[in-house]
């Protein structure tokens, strides 16, 4: 058992290697392909990887203060609650 959390500890520092969350960045081929892009943060003022919304999530319709959403998501303004959040693209027919 001893030795099991031993060689997950060393996966979990050597994975952390290759990729730091508050590492700043210039662009987005920087950050982790799969959900992040590169933008500026106005709490710690510099571009740093970000995580992109998922359905559901908060988003800047201008893309200024978020990511853009996930692939196959719009940012719609919703009707009831008027806050911008990422929705399922619809197909048009």
């Amino acid at each position: 058992m001893k030795i099991a959390l031993l060689f997950l500890a060393c996966i979990t520092v050597a994975s952390a290697q290759f990729w730091h969350p508050l590492a700043p960045c210039t662009g987005d081929h920087e950050c982790p392909p799969l959900g992040y892009c590169c933008r500026y943060s106005t709490v710690l003022l510099f571009q740093l990887c970000e995580l992109r919304p998922a359905e559901g999530w908060p988003c800047d319709p201008t893309g200024v203060s978020s990511c853009p959403c996930h692939d196959g998501h719009i940012c719609q303004q919703d009707a009831v609650t008027t806050e911008w959040t990422c929705q399922k693209e619809m197909e048009m027919a």
